[in-house]
């Protein structure tokens, strides 16, 4: 296996990673909802249930946030490896799809 092919297949890799961790966090994020804080309102504690939607709403927009960014750098990997496939095909006068 030549030096591009082992790197090929460590971005491939890299990317599947990435793809696979970005999915899990979509999925754990829809999770946290804001609006279900499991605080009612006892003794009259209204601001402490605020606060608790407050930061389960900024957590889980971060999630969704973080899931973009995480897309959006395992396409770059991708169009990376992909752009290695053109030039070793390009070097060696073959096709390596």
């Amino acid at each position: 296996m030549s030096d591009v092919e082992i790197f090929y297949a460590e971005l491939n890799d890299a990317s599947s990673a990435l793809t696979t961790a970005t999915y899990e966090v979509l999925m754990e994020a829809a999770n946290v909802i804001g609006e279900d804080t499991g605080v009612e309102n006892p003794a009259q504690r209204a601001g402490l249930r605020l606060e608790m939607h407050r930061r389960l709403t900024a957590l889980h927009d971060a999630a969704y946030d973080r899931n973009e960014a995480g897309d959006a750098l395992a396409a770059a990997i991708s169009a990376i490896a992909n752009k290695y496939t053109e030039l070793d095909a390009e070097l060696t006068g073959g096709d390596h799809s």
